[in-house]
């Protein structure tokens, strides 16, 4: 049985796919998103038109983000994106081991200024 791997950037789609989701069930309605994989970011922001596994993610991640007007996806380089990269190092570390948030942990989420 062969494994499927998929490109960074068909995995960063997918990734993006879960957290739309993910978000829009907890009733968030404001979100901006920062993503490093700037592939991603410019095929959201365009219009993909391939036949490929990535390009089919995007229409999936935009079709969720038309029912989620004030959601907002930006580019941000890698080097600048440091919570990015520590929470993905940890899920993979913890790849063996699946886990599912209900929250949005305190260390990612923007205060609101009172």
């Amino acid at each position: 049985m062969e494994c499927w791997q998929p490109s960074p950037q068909e995995a960063e789609a997918w990734g993006l796919k879960q957290a739309l989701l993910w978000l829009m069930g907890l009733g968030y309605t404001r979100v901006s998103i920062e993503l490093d994989c700037k592939l991603v970011v410019d095929g959201i922001k365009g219009c993909p038109i391939q036949r490929t596994e990535f390009s089919a993610r995007l229409r999936a991640c935009k079709r969720i983000m038309q029912s989620l007007p004030n959601f907002r996806i930006s580019f941000i380089r890698r080097q600048a994106n440091n919570v990015a990269h520590l929470l993905a190092r940890e899920a993979l570390l913890s790849y063996a081991s699946r886990q599912v948030f209900y929250y949005i942990p305190s260390c990612i989420v923007k205060k609101k200024n009172h």
